[in-house]
């Protein structure tokens, strides 16, 4: 027996709520790319041992690849939903007064963006895109907790 899920999308307009916020998530994806590298380059190594210093290296490097992952996943999906590609807006990259700026910056740029993609999941027309969403979203509340054991570690020095 199959099954088809379709009639849980609830109306038109919470798709185009939902195409509208992926194409603004979307939009800063050079500006994110520029910011992760600033945040690479201006860990306090000299503050940090090494091992330390390597460790929350790699920890913004997993998260600036998972960020990449999620913009294609959503350009993917707003070609699929809307037959259209989107190009990223040009956006000016503005960097942090400090690291500890910078890492608390991320930190509540990533639980802000849990709530909006919630409400891109909402007006989804299919279990497919929600999946996918849901992947991102849980991935951005991974990347909060590790922005806090980022900020957490810099605060002590």
């Amino acid at each position: 027996m199959s099954y088809t899920y379709e009639w849980i999308h609830p109306n038109p307009n919470q798709l185009e709520n939902s195409i509208k916020l992926i194409g603004k998530s979307i939009e800063s994806e050079k500006k994110d790319s520029m910011f992760y590298q600033w945040l690479i380059d201006n860990i306090p190594a000299n503050q940090l041992p090494p091992k330390e210093t390597k460790k929350i290296k790699g920890i913004i490097e997993s998260i600036r690849d998972d960020e990449l992952r999620h913009n294609q996943m959503y350009k993917n999906m707003y070609f699929q939903i809307t037959g259209m590609k989107i190009q990223p807006e040009e956006e000016t990259f503005i960097p942090p007064a400090s690291f500890k700026d910078g890492v608390a910056d991320a930190m509540m740029g990533e639980l802000n963006a849990v709530k909006i993609y919630r409400e891109i999941m909402e007006g989804l027309p299919s279990l497919y895109y929600r999946d996918q969403v849901f992947h991102i979203l849980s991935d951005e509340l991974r990347h909060g907790n590790l922005y806090n054991y980022i900020y957490t570690v810099v605060s002590v020095l």
